[in-house]
């Protein structure tokens, strides 16, 4: 394979990974309660970071901002996700709880609710910027 039929590829495979990611994310922005299609986006988005880091400087395109914008997505959508599984085993250690702890428990569940609020406007603006493209 010579010089620029690497580029060309490397420039198609982050192409590909890029509207696989765009595609999970706005399956997800339909549905954001659910954990399948918030996982769904984060594997993509870890597709598609992988695919900048490995071959970003293969494709000859300038990827340094969109792999930072990748990454803000991550983190973001990560942070929901965190969210979600504390609050189901909140959910499960309320099951075993006496009054007093169910209570605690409430007020902690309250405070991840929050969390998650904030998390998931950091994600909304995070997706309205549209950023650079490959």
């Amino acid at each position: 394979m010579h010089n620029g039929g690497g580029a060309a590829w490397a420039q198609s495979l982050i192409e590909r990974r890029l509207d696989e990611a765009v595609r999970a994310l706005r399956k997800y922005g339909k549905k954001q309660r659910s954990a399948k299609r918030l996982h769904r986006a984060r594997k993509s988005l870890a597709r598609l970071r992988s695919a900048l880091e490995d071959l970003g400087p293969a494709s000859g395109a300038q990827t340094v901002d969109l792999y930072e914008r990748v990454r803000t997505l991550y983190r973001a959508a990560g942070k929901i996700r965190d969210a979600d599984v504390l609050l189901d085993r909140l959910k499960s250690y309320k099951d075993t709880a006496d009054a007093g702890e169910r209570k605690e428990l409430k007020h902690v569940a309250d405070a991840l609710r929050k969390r998650r609020k904030k998390a998931q406007r950091k994600l909304g603006r995070a997706l309205e910027d549209r950023g650079p493209k490959v």
